[in-house]
């Protein structure tokens, strides 16, 4: 089997990350940010260098006035974080809390017993762990009946594996543990909930960096509300031009003669439906799935 080539990106992208790995976490670039800088800022700067006469200097000099330009993330250490706002969520929004909620800088793992764990995963290359977190979901959906208050995961702060209980941030991680609620509210947890917190100085400054991180959270949390509340609009609306369509396709086609102006109506609906369906799509208010079902309900009510 022939060898690849090693391209003149693969040669830059090779010592970004040589230089990403020695940063402390809320320096660190994800995978896609480093993509992101090489091909809008790098690369332009070494277009009519060949690959021969390419050097190590220039490249990491090149790298370093790109990252200094990038700021330093808001919230890398979990020992500023207050835990108890990544309590009580809900199995179906695991997901949606690890990539909008949790600092994307920090380590994150899921616990679910018999439906399954993960590895330790920084969130800053979440899409690694994305499908892991899914198939977890997944597994507990049956069980859960898609339904609320079944089963539940709460954030506990722990200590990875042979690292010292002394305040480095990226010595701790935050480990989603899953909670079954029984029927007269007992919660039976699934993993370890033994915590390990790393008691910061209570400086005047320590105390103005946890209240900061706070309300980033809290704000985060209120942005997650808003965007789910969006969806729930898109979703009714969708929903009444969905029956309206149909009332008026049933009524046209009630008689074996409809009139034009029932049938331009009917028409006319459609075509304000599937508009709707294309823009809550590309806006992300719903999902694949929940397009197709759409559509082809539509369809297939249209073509009778």
């Amino acid at each position: 089997m022939a060898k690849r080539k090693t391209t003149k990106y693969n040669i830059i992208l090779k010592q970004f990350t040589k230089l990403n790995n020695k940063l402390p976490e809320d320096r660190k670039l994800s995978i896609k940010e480093r993509r992101r800088i090489l091909r809008e800022e790098i690369m332009p700067q070494f277009e009519g260098v060949s690959k021969s006469k390419l050097r190590v200097k220039s490249i990491k000099a090149s790298l370093q006035k790109a990252y200094d330009k990038v700021p330093p993330k808001e919230i890398c250490d979990l020992n500023y974080v207050d835990t108890s706002e990544f309590a009580f969520v809900e199995w179906y929004a695991l997901d949606e809390t690890i990539n909008d909620l949790v600092p994307n800088c920090v380590y994150v793992k899921v616990s679910a017993g018999s439906y399954g764990e993960t590895n330790i995963f920084n969130t800053r290359n979440y899409e690694y762990g994305r499908n892991s977190v899914k198939d977890i979901v997944d597994a507990i959906r049956p069980d859960a009946d898609d339904k609320s208050g079944t089963f539940l995961f709460s954030g506990y702060q722990k200590l990875r594996p042979r690292k010292k209980n002394d305040g480095t941030p990226e010595n701790y991680y935050l480990d989603f543990v899953l909670f079954e609620i029984g029927k007269k509210g007992k919660q039976t947890p699934m993993a370890s909930t033994d915590s390990i917190r790393y008691q910061v100085p209570k400086t005047r400054e320590n105390r103005k960096t946890k209240t900061k991180i706070k309300n980033l959270i809290e704000g985060k949390i209120k942005k997650l509300k808003q965007k789910k509340d969006s969806k729930r609009r898109a979703k009714a609306t969708l929903e009444r031009n969905v029956q309206e369509f149909l009332k008026k396709s049933k009524s046209a086609s009630r008689t074996k003669k409809p009139s034009a102006v029932k049938i331009d109506s009917r028409d006319k609906q459609f075509e304000k439906t599937s508009s709707l369906l294309e823009k809550y799509l590309k806006d992300k208010k719903i999902t694949q799935k929940q397009y197709d079902t759409a559509l082809e309900k539509l369809l297939r009510e249209y073509e009778k």
